[in-house]
């Protein structure tokens, strides 16, 4: 049990709302511009894990913060500043987690569950869980659109492995009809994959932007070319944030994470940039595992600041 998990309750104060604890998608009255739900997914993990205790701990470190942000050069036209109360410029609603996502019938039905979630919002993020709730979270987001649709992956790994397991989503979607010469994978480090996965990304024609590049490349840059690539068959793109994909001293709760990887405000800056897109409409946190956090919570934390990150997105692309 993480630190976070025992810390005394928050303090109340009517002129600081918390953010969080949002309703249920049929009590916010009217189509629901952001939607999250959780997606459990842990028993096919190549290492241990209880990511499926995750999803609540997202849920309960959002209460840590508000939802008011200032925009900097804020496209809406009202002028270098503007102030944003997320939650009251956004309808946001909770799903609820799905149940059994790992099991084959499970699997299906997060799917099903997540497309009818995304024809009822603008934007969908899924809380892992770990990577294999990428599959249903990107055929939920496809529905029948499937050979039209991009994925892009901010990961250190290629998830291409045969098999089932939280180390194949990226094969396992290819398998399924996603067009591999619409995938984009951000971050994919050294020592972190092999030759072998390495030559069938090649030959998939998946695009690979190596986590070096970042060291070079504005990050806008890299997301509108992302974004060029996935969105070239003009369906609906869906991202996958593998928190692992950040360097494990601000990442300690994702067992696969490597000192080197890209720093909690690239991840922040990416998601909003990629959330700010109308082709993005679902994104997944995933690979954290609560109960092996930090005792400051700070794995779990940027998790939830990820959430807040793809709603200041959305945000601007509804410009508000």
């Amino acid at each position: 049990m993480s630190a976070e998990a025992v810390s005394p309750p928050l303090s109340h104060d009517p002129s600081w709302p918390r953010t969080g604890g949002w309703p249920e998608p049929d009590a916010v009255g009217a189509r629901a511009e952001l939607t999250i739900v959780g997606v459990p997914t842990a028993h096919t993990s190549l290492s241990p894990t209880n990511a499926h205790e995750t999803p609540a701990a997202i849920r309960a470190a959002l209460r840590r913060y508000s939802s008011h942000l200032v925009a900097l050069g804020n496209p809406g036209g009202r002028g270098p500043e503007a102030e944003l109360v997320l939650d009251e410029e956004l309808r946001i609603a909770d799903a609820g987690d799905l149940a059994d996502p790992d099991t084959e019938a499970g699997e299906i039905a997060a799917a099903e569950r997540i497309a009818e979630l995304a024809q009822r919002s603008e934007l969908v993020v899924a809380l892992g869980g770990d990577n294999a709730l990428t599959v249903p979270a990107a055929l939920g987001v496809a529905g029948s659109a499937l050979d039209t649709a991009g994925l892009i992956t901010l990961d250190a790994h290629h998830d291409l492995r045969d098999g089932r397991s939280n180390g194949s989503p990226v094969r396992r979607l290819v398998e399924a009809g996603l067009n591999p010469h619409r995938i984009v994978q951000i971050g994919i480090a050294d020592f972190a994959n092999s030759r072998a996965y390495r030559q069938r990304a090649r030959e998939l024609g998946i695009t690979v932007i190596h986590r070096d590049e970042l060291h070079d490349r504005p990050l806008r840059e890299v997301v509108d070319e992302a974004l060029h690539i996935a969105g070239a068959g003009g369906g609906p793109i869906h991202v996958d944030l593998d928190v692992d994909v950040c360097d494990r001293s601000v990442a300690p709760g994702c067992p696969a994470s490597i000192p080197g990887g890209l720093e909690a405000h690239e991840l922040r800056r990416i998601t909003r940039l990629l959330a700010a897109d109308p082709r993005v409409r679902g994104i997944d946190i995933a690979e954290v595992d609560a109960s092996a956090d930090a005792p400051d919570g700070r794995t779990v934390r940027l998790a939830a600041l990820l959430v807040l990150e793809a709603a200041a997105g959305l945000a601007q692309r509804l410009g508000r």
